[in-house]
């Protein structure tokens, strides 16, 4: 009495296995393209903020002299307006950059204390 023995897989085990992974790579392929978008995404949003906090700093350390004014500074247009009443001033800092998505505007308000 012989017996025979199946070792291996099937043709069909195979093709369905190869489906499931070509699946499972194209979706981690997808989903890499839209992490790294959004990266980018922040990144330039993290830099419009700091350029910004930079700029407000700036005047708060120089409030008698403040004046407000235009910057592009790394790709990213900076323009702030300085309100003086007194002792208070205030900050309006807006940065514009392209991102991906298209054209992003930010807007960042403060106020200082003045000594005169």
């Amino acid at each position: 009495m012989s017996e025979s023995l199946n070792r291996g897989y099937t043709l069909v085990e195979v093709v369905v296995a190869l489906l499931v992974f070509t699946v499972g790579a194209l979706a981690l392929a997808a989903s890499s393209a839209i992490v790294a978008r959004t990266m980018e995404a922040n990144a330039l949003r993290e830099r419009a903020g700091r350029i910004a906090a930079s700029r407000v700093e700036l005047i708060k350390s120089e409030c008698s002299f403040a004046a407000s004014g235009i910057e592009v500074l790394q790709g990213i247009e900076s323009r702030w307006t300085v309100g003086q009443g007194g002792e208070v001033i205030s900050i309006l800092e807006s940065t514009n950059y392209a991102s991906a998505s298209g054209p992003h505007l930010d807007n960042y308000q403060a106020l200082a204390w003045c000594a005169p």
